[in-house]
């Protein structure tokens, strides 16, 4: 269904041209105002070193789809439990990504007219379309970069699935190394890296996917794994649990006992109860030697 909304907004490109390339200068001028505005710059470098922009441009087309699917399947196939937020981010990502094309077209760096950009996919042999999948791709949806979203979504899912993994956190190069990519080949623009940052983050924190600073990993309000079982409580006491009436010391007892040997008195032992019963009665008691 996804893919069906994406070929219809793909399908409208020569009424969206004109706000397309409109939106790209102004992305590009507020970039100048904010000296943010790397792309020209970076992509001439690129285009002066041959096999790194050859490198630069296979990143590009293959591994934001391929390595995206891939991770996806490892984590339906080893962690169930992360599988559904995690899906449902991704799902939102788009979503969102969807939107902002529709309604707010941008035109890549590499496709503006007297800018003076170099376009690396082209000059590489690569076309439109994205491998694997053969997924022809919109010209006009540069904001936010679904490159950079779908590369934040892979880091964070790579950290769910290996919590307590100190080598989790070289999945955080993937988004780092697609950054660089994009924006040197001038297919974003450096706010485009920036929105699609966000627009994934939002969509992960907003499933309930994120990762804790002790290592536990959280999933939809649930724990995923757990670093101890959860405690059992104890079983209600049976009648043979409770202790023997005639075992029970009479606490009154003990506190006259102590407050007579405080006062220098010997303590006097308590009576028998038929005894007090007794002297109560008036009837003569005998005595104890």
């Amino acid at each position: 269904m996804l893919l069906q909304v994406y070929g219809y907004i793909r399908s409208l490109a020569d009424t969206r041209y004109g706000p397309a390339l409109s939106h790209g200068r102004d992305v590009l001028s507020i970039e100048k105002h904010l000296g943010l505005d790397l792309e020209l710059r970076t992509n001439h470098w690129l285009t002066r070193h041959h096999d790194l922009s050859e490198v630069a441009v296979w990143i590009y087309q293959h591994m934001h789809t391929g390595f995206t699917m891939g991770i996806l399947l490892l984590c339906y196939l080893a962690g169930p439990g992360v599988y559904r937020p995690a899906r449902n981010a991704l799902v939102l990502t788009n979503l969102a990504g969807l939107v902002v094309f529709f309604v707010l077209p941008v035109m890549p760096p590499r496709l503006l007219p007297d800018e003076g950009f170099v376009d690396s996919v082209a000059m590489a042999g690569f076309g439109t379309v994205h491998s694997p999948g053969g997924v022809e791709a919109d010209q006009f949806a540069a904001m936010p970069s679904l490159h950079m979203g779908w590369a934040v979504w892979v880091a964070v899912v790579i950290m769910a699935l290996l919590p307590r993994h100190r080598v989790r956190w070289i999945a955080v190069l993937h988004p780092i190394v697609t950054a660089i990519v994009v924006v040197v080949t001038a297919n974003h623009y450096v706010l485009d890296v920036i929105a699609g940052v966000v627009v994934s983050m939002a969509a992960l924190f907003g499933t309930g996917l994120v990762w804790a600073g002790n290592g536990t990993t959280y999933a939809a309000g649930q724990l995923i794994k757990r670093n101890r079982p959860a405690p059992v409580p104890d079983p209600a006491p049976t009648p043979a649990d409770l202790p023997d009436p005639a075992d029970v010391v009479d606490v009154t007892d003990v506190v006259d006992a102590k407050a007579g040997a405080a006062d220098g008195e010997a303590p006097v032992p308590a009576e028998p109860a038929a005894s007090a019963g007794a002297r109560d009665s008036g009837l003569p008691v005998a005595d104890a030697g």
